[in-house]
C-alpha cells in the first residue's frame, strides 16, 4: 500500500506541475505614455502691424498643430490599449 501512496502522491505532484498557471501579460511600454503637451508660445506684443500679426498667427498655428498632434498620439495609444485588452479577453 505504501508503494501505491507514493505513486499517487508523485502523480498528483506531477499533474499539479503541468497545470497551466495564469500569466500576467502587460501592455507594451510604449503604449502606456502619451506625448507631452506642448508649451504655450511666447507671442510678440501686438503693435498693430500686419507683420507682427502674421508672426503671431503663424506661432499660434504651430502651437495648435502641436497640441492636436499630441492629442492624436494619446488617442491612438488609448485605442491601441483598448484593442489589446479586447484581444486578451
Amino acid at each position: 500500500m505504501t508503494g501505491f501512496r507514493t505513486t499517487a502522491l508523485f502523480a498528483v505532484v506531477a499533474l499539479t506541475a503541468c497545470t497551466p498557471r495564469p500569466v500576467a501579460v502587460l501592455p507594451p511600454v510604449e503604449l502606456t505614455t502619451c506625448a507631452a503637451e506642448p508649451e504655450a508660445p511666447l507671442l510678440p506684443e501686438r503693435d498693430g502691424t500686419d507683420a507682427t500679426q502674421l508672426v503671431r498667427d503663424r506661432m499660434m498655428l504651430a502651437a495648435y498643430l502641436a497640441l492636436r498632434s499630441a492629442y492624436g498620439d494619446c488617442a491612438a495609444r488609448v485605442a491601441a490599449l483598448k484593442a489589446w485588452r479586447e484581444r486578451m479577453e
